[in-house]
């Protein structure tokens, strides 16, 4: 089927009203004299091969229907060379001011930055290309998003199967939607019934972990970001970042508590962080969608010693992926793709941008994606790291990205710099990385 997928849907109506883009950076080392011109060529020709790279979203008439995919050609205009040389700090600021430049999936659902060469990028010798891959939350999530580099980017040419495209949604589409509204409402309030009694036996029968992180008071990085955009990238390999054998994701968590704990007042016995959780594909992957996650509250205990927080940690992560699958929460995602378009896209625009929650299940935002095998090149230089930088919002005014390609790390730190201190923040948290 060419229709969005309800989740993916909430994700192109959400990018309406807020910057929701992903930004994936990819560092590589500049081994040749080649041209920016060359390289961005090499890339368009590449992409020209590659179907999910030829969509666009068509919404349906007042969204009483759900947005289709339609073909959409690749264009020039998705290119952009940013030219240096410049410094790695020049180079951050430039990519920064782009986090806020939102794309418009109607007409395209990606762009690509090349930024360079740049001087002085950790892990380069000299000289060093910086790519940056723009893409709609709604044609991918964080995994899909590392895929779509790693079709770019990667050492074989990709021979994809063609991606759903068709007509936009037309009156037939609008009218169907209409008559089917009453339906959906019906199945999803009957959904919603039985997720609730189900839930109940699910609490009852609780995990032996500690239970997810309840809301609590906004802090101090709970703000309504502005326009402006800050970010900073701490470099490291993944074997000296490892606390006691557990995952990156878990040490990085284990160490920031450290930061946010003692440095930002956030108190011992509520400091939290809200965690994207990746789903397991399913084998129904229209309903399923191409954004396939949920968040969940993670205490990161800052009272504990380093090892006894890593194993509470890690306790947590597995509890809220084990909660995510119980009978109950399934059922919730079913009553909820149930809804009609219409009632889905209100409830979007019906989400404050604009004032910050007196309460929050985390006081930041935590993303980790590892990104595979560093087997990535440009221009015949082989990638040195890649970063992320998930979006800042009315709730959080400063997010963190745990991004691995090979055992290279890279934890960034994305503020708005009118309500974060990241000059006081990003070198504790560097210390904490490195200690």
């Amino acid at each position: 089927m060419t229709e969005l997928a309800p989740q993916d849907a909430d994700m192109f109506w959400r990018a309406q009203y807020s910057a929701t883009d992903q930004f994936a950076l990819y560092c590589f080392a500049a081994e040749r004299d080649c041209a920016a011109a060359e390289i961005l060529s090499a890339l368009r020709a590449r992409a020209d091969r590659l179907p999910r790279l030829h969509l666009r979203v068509a919404p349906a008439r007042h969204d009483l229907a759900f947005p289709r995919w339609c073909a959409a050609p690749v264009v020039d205009a998705q290119f952009r060379h940013h030219p240096g040389p410049r410094s790695w700090d020049d180079c951050r600021a430039a990519v920064a001011g782009l986090l806020t430049d939102r794309l418009d999936a109607t007409a395209h659902t990606w762009r690509l930055h090349l930024v360079g060469p740049v001087e002085g990028v950790p892990r380069a010798a000299g000289l060093a290309w910086v790519v940056v891959l723009q893409v709609s939350h709604a044609l991918a999530d964080g995994r899909g998003v590392a895929d779509l580099a790693r079709a770019l980017l990667g050492p074989e040419p990709v021979d994809e199967p063609p991606s759903p495209a068709g007509p936009p949604p037309g009156l037939l589409a609008v009218v169907g939607g209409a008559v089917a509204a009453p339906a959906r409402v019906a199945a999803g309030m009957a959904l919603g019934i039985g997720a609730w009694r189900r839930s109940a036996v699910d609490s009852a029968a609780s995990d032996a972990a500690e239970p997810g992180s309840p809301a609590t008071a906004a802090t101090v990085l709970n703000r309504v970001a502005g326009d402006r955009r800050r970010i900073d990238v701490v470099v490291a390999d993944a074997s000296a970042l490892r606390i006691d054998g557990a995952t990156v994701t878990v040490s990085v968590l284990a160490r920031l508590a450290e930061v946010l704990g003692r440095n930002l007042g956030i108190d011992d016995t509520t400091s939290a962080v809200e965690l994207t959780v990746g789903r397991e594909p399913s084998s129904d992957r229209q309903r399923q969608g191409r954004n396939n996650f949920h968040n969940a509250g993670i205490r990161l205990h800052p009272e504990l010693a380093r090892a006894q927080r890593v194993r509470a940690i890690d306790a947590q992560i597995r509890a809220a992926r084990e909660r995510d699958q119980t009978a109950g929460r399934r059922l919730e995602r079913r009553a909820a793709a149930a809804t009609p378009a219409v009632l889905r896209a209100l409830a979007v625009r019906l989400t404050p941008t604009d004032v910050a929650p007196a309460a929050v299940v985390g006081a930041t935002v935590v993303s980790s994606v590892h990104r595979g095998p560093a087997d990535l090149t440009l221009a015949g230089g082989a990638v040195l790291f890649t970063a992320g930088f998930p979006a800042l919002s009315a709730a959080h005014a400063m997010t963190i990205g745990v991004h691995a390609i090979g055992g290279v790390v890279a934890v960034s730190i994305t503020t708005d710099p009118d309500a974060v201190d990241a000059d006081c923040l990003v070198p504790l948290l560097a210390a904490a990385l490195d200690g």
